[in-house]
């Protein structure tokens, strides 16, 4: 399913419904009007979200939702508000490449040219489906004739890299501005021209790709923990010589041993891209000896911390029985307090961007070993 959208802003809730009613496998999106403001929580339930906003200025931008039981791999473009994705097909099948586009009117040649080249690129795929809004009213393209150079220079573009343009009526008002089109013909069949995305003034296009796509096979496996031996488990377990396997020379010289160092990592998403890396939070599973000593460790710290003066008593965050309500809590009393007194409160709020990811071990290491706790026993070397 195509539409344009003339802005998702209040559209997204009925985009919901009609995908939920029709279960489309693939829905295409021109004018957004999404930016940087836009959460990815825009994304719907089993679709996988791509999208390429507008830069710069208001308007504009492309989005492709896809089920997300289809390989599905973004082909990364720039400046040109068009997006191609590539759909994996079933083994010794031909991938299906899959772009929307938005053309605005008097878009800038280089611009165009930049187009020309992406689409160029793509064109050598054995099954290519363009869709979009190109703002071209003078093309008719029942003989292949155009009045406007631009224009021209686009009917050319699609006769050389031999798309096929599937709308047949127009798609806003007397105009044809909605397009769709395939290298090759019975790839795309059943186009429906009708209906509209809330007060949108483009018609909805719904059409059928045909191909034989590779769907995604969950490979996660579970355990049956009920059927374990724990007693077994148990048994084996005391025959652990703890205290030689605590006591050995790794733990008296301060180090951990690498093999406890050792995890499995998973990424969970945050936010943002889930192409970019950078977007993901490593989740660390590690040794089950490491897990024990590390609370050994822990409680040592603490004591030393807490009978010091290493933690403040306006330290919530981290703290065993404490929590944003009791901090919440302290500040309300302290807040009242001040203020039925008849003084004047300034709060300071701070907020550290991945402040986790900006910590310095070596700082942290040596803020431990001084004054409270001697480095050579904190078995963090």
């Amino acid at each position: 399913m195509y539409t344009n959208a003339r802005s998702m802003g209040n559209k997204q809730e009925e985009l919901e419904a009609m995908v939920q009613q029709q279960s489309y496998d693939v829905v295409a999106i021109t004018e957004t009007w999404w930016d940087d403001s836009h959460s990815w929580s825009t994304a719907l339930d089993v679709y996988k979200l791509f999208r390429r906003d507008r830069k710069g200025r208001r308007g504009g931008g492309v989005a492709l939702y896809i089920k997300k039981a289809f390989y599905a791999i973004d082909i990364e473009t720039n400046r040109v508000e068009c997006l191609w994705v590539r759909i994996k097909g079933k083994a010794n099948k031909a991938d299906i490449v899959l772009g929307v586009c938005y053309h605005p009117p008097n878009q800038e040649e280089e611009v165009d040219n930049l187009f020309y080249k992406q689409l160029e690129n793509v064109s050598g795929s054995s099954a290519l489906v363009l869709v979009g809004d190109f703002n071209l009213p003078d093309i008719c393209w029942e003989p292949n004739t155009a009045e406007k150079k631009q224009s021209r220079k686009v009917l050319e573009c699609m006769e050389d890299n031999f798309l096929l343009q599937l709308v047949g009526e127009p798609t806003r008002g007397r105009t044809m501005l909605d397009l769709l089109f395939a290298n090759r013909d019975g790839l795309v069949g059943d186009v429906v021209v009708g209906g509209r995305l809330g007060q949108s003034d483009h018609e909805i296009i719904e059409f059928s790709i045909f191909g034989e796509i590779r769907r995604y096979i969950n490979k996660t496996f579970t355990l049956e923990f009920r059927r374990a031996d724990f007693g077994l488990f148990r048994r084996l377990i005391q025959r652990v010589p703890w205290k030689a396997a605590l006591k050995n020379k790794g733990v008296q010289e301060s180090k951990v041993p690498d093999y406890w160092k050792l995890a499995n990592v998973t990424p969970i998403h945050k936010k943002g891209e889930k192409e970019n890396p950078s977007n993901y939070r490593p989740v660390s599973l590690t040794s089950v000896p490491g897990k024990i000593v590390e609370q050994f460790i822990l409680s040592v710290i603490m004591q030393h911390l807490q009978g010091g003066q290493g933690l403040r008593p306006s330290q919530h965050g981290f703290r065993r029985r404490r929590s944003c309500l009791t901090n919440l809590i302290s500040f309300y009393d302290q807040v009242t307090c001040l203020v039925d007194a008849g003084r004047a409160v300034d709060v300071v709020y701070l907020d550290f961007s991945k402040a986790f990811d900006t910590v310095s071990h070596s700082t942290l290491l040596d803020k431990l070993g001084s004054p409270w706790l001697r480095r050579e026993h904190s078995l963090l070397g």
